[in-house]
């Protein structure tokens, strides 16, 4: 939201969102494209991150019904364009509460945990999802329609969903990641299924067994992001037999998504070359964030139950393209969601939080799909053998001496139907429980969003901070904060431990003293932490504070543990607003 703010006052730089110094690697296209909307429309940044975070997700259900509609050709069915948004983990089951918690700050949560939060990674997935779905509804079969007529649209739409993807590295890099992980390993298992030949599954296994098992030994080469992309080498054989058959489209697919990816991945990798202080920090920060198999297998059992039926759908039914999406999908997910046991250690449950989210958006569209088409094939397959059955019996009659044959032919289909409408009943049956013990999550997610409520920056207190920090903010003001041509700030504004450094960022955009230690640093980074350090524990410390920039401070006298007796400078305003029935005093400083 800094990030937000920063650019809806004016600020466009790359600069660390809150004290505006140094450099911004971080994806932030998004956060920049909010904050150019409540600059257009003059509107407040809250307002404006929640519209047009929900406008995103109302895309990404729309997507999910329009593929719900073209893949089974049951407009009904299209209502359910909602479901896979709260579909669960089964952690009230397994935890009594709606996320499964991991080691350090790790956890494991369905996609209403995710998109809640409306912010780029919400934003990313619901394109995610809507370019997966864009890309299943033009691939997968087109219904009685000529593909002759469909040739060109499909061919577009295919291009535009690849862009697309290729955009969301400027929005959230894991999103981006996992997506294409996603649609590589199932590109590559269409081509390995359709065109390739036993060789060619060697070698994608051989790949993909020696990147897991040679990970640590690349990361200590070329890096743990280096490492992480090599993960998608094991598609290459499949993406090969691909491009040799659809070869304009497999190119102009790929040159869309390079392109639209190529701002954020340049930078990231000159900055890399560069050998900058927070890029290399990033790359090593990772620790303790795996997933443990039970908890991941138990989190992820309606999406893999999904992919079991479409799976064994597609082997009954030689269907191509719900083999290749069941293969590419159990295969990428595990891969890219064990990564700190291969080396590349880059927060692999939020790999795995991503990847549930956009598997289980796009399998059951997939899934519907086959229960329509396994219904229509059985009836038509009742309907036929019960014709066949007919004619023998009759003609068995005819002859005078086959009619136990005609009985014992008769019997045979019928236990065969019956057998196929057993395991049918068996597998929904299995599948509508699992789902619905599922749903269980929701409901204590609301719960608990509803106990601690929504973030407020227009209570009393972000007012009087409002209020007492105009000589900083206002145009006609001699104190007012200005920034360089590049978009740097040299004065910094600190705050008591009363005082949130969100709240103050958001109600006033002001340089603020503080900085998230794994999204970007400020200049004075080493200077900067051990203010935010001592503050925890309540300490001004005045004179490193000053060093690193710090020119005002703004303090609560409502705060018992507030700085109010501790500044060394002269008061430049106050603003006064209720606690309760006390009445305190927003302070701004300006200090020695």
């Amino acid at each position: 939201m800094a990030i937000a703010v920063n650019v809806r006052n004016g600020n466009l730089a790359a600069v660390e969102p809150f004290t505006e110094t140094g450099t911004n690697h971080y994806p932030r296209l998004y956060y920049v494209f909010l904050g150019l909307l409540a600059r257009l429309f003059d509107k407040d940044i809250i307002l404006t991150w929640q519209v047009t975070g929900l406008a995103f997700q109302l895309l990404m259900v729309v997507a999910i019904s329009w593929l719900l509609i073209r893949l089974t050709g049951v407009p009904a069915l299209g209502a359910l364009g909602f479901v896979p948004s709260i579909i669960g983990t089964f952690a009230v089951l397994a935890t009594g509460n709606w996320h499964h918690t991991l080691d350090n700050h790790a956890v494991l949560w369905g996609a209403f945990g995710v998109l809640f939060t409306l912010n780029g990674e919400s934003a990313a997935l619901s394109l995610a999802v809507t370019a997966v779905c864009l890309l299943i509804g033009a691939t997968f079969p087109a219904g009685h329609r000529p593909e002759s007529v469909l040739h060109r649209r499909r061919t577009a739409a295919i291009i535009v969903a690849a862009g697309a993807v290729g955009f969301l590295a400027n929005v959230q890099t894991y999103s981006f990641l996992t997506t294409v992980y996603l649609l590589l390993y199932a590109a590559a298992a269409y081509g390995l299924l359709t065109y390739g030949r036993k060789i060619h599954v060697i070698a994608s296994l051989g790949i993909l067994a020696a990147v897991l098992f040679g990970g640590p030994t690349i990361a200590s080469v070329a890096g743990p992001l280096a490492t992480l992309m090599a993960g998608v080498l094991a598609a290459v054989p499949g993406f090969l037999l691909l491009l040799l058959r659809y070869k304009t489209l497999v190119i102009s697919s790929c040159a869309a998504l390079a392109l639209a990816a190529s701002p954020t991945i340049l930078g990231t990798l000159l900055g890399l070359a560069a050998k900058d202080d927070f890029l290399t920090y990033r790359e090593l920060s990772s620790k303790a964030l795996g997933v443990p198999l039970g908890t991941g297998l138990l989190a992820a059992l309606v999406p893999l139950l999904f992919l079991a039926l479409i799976f064994w759908a597609g082997m009954r039914q030689r269907n191509r393209a719900w083999l290749a999406f069941s293969i590419g999908a159990v295969f990428a997910w595990p891969v890219v969601a064990s990564n700190d046991l291969w080396g590349a250690n880059q927060e692999p449950y939020r790999f795995w939080i991503d990847s549930f989210t956009i598997v289980t958006a796009a399998a059951v569209p997939v899934l519907l799909q086959v229960a329509v088409e396994s219904w229509r094939l059985w009836r038509s397959s009742v309907q036929t053998k019960a014709i066949d059955t007919s004619s023998i019996a009759e003609e068995a009659a005819s002859d005078g001496g086959g009619v136990k044959t005609a009985t014992y032919t008769a019997q045979t289909t019928k236990l065969r139907l019956t057998g196929t409408v057993a395991t049918a009943t068996i597998a929904a049956v299995v599948t509508v429980t699992a789902v619905a013990v599922s749903f269980g999550d929701y409901p204590k997610f609301t719960e608990y969003v509803q106990s601690y409520g929504t973030a407020n920056f227009s209570d009393e207190q972000s007012v009087a901070i409002r209020n007492a920090s105009k000589p900083l903010t206002d145009d006609d003001s001699e104190l007012k904060i200005r920034r360089a041509e590049d978009g740097t700030a040299s004065e910094l504004v600190m705050f008591d431990p009363c005082i949130s450094q969100f709240r103050l960022k958001a109600v006033t955009g002001l340089p603020t003293a503080f900085y998230n230690l794994g999204l970007a640093w400020p200049k004075e980074e080493a200077k900067l932490r051990e203010v935010v350090e001592q503050r925890k524990h309540y300490v001004f410390a005045q004179s490193l504070a000053a060093s690193a920039g710090v020119k005002y401070i703004l303090t609560d006298s409502g705060c018992e543990q507030g700085w109010q007796d501790k500044v060394d400078g002269t008061k430049v305003s106050e603003s006064r607003y209720k606690i309760g029935e006390e009445t305190a005093v927003i302070t701004l400083w300006k200090i020695k």
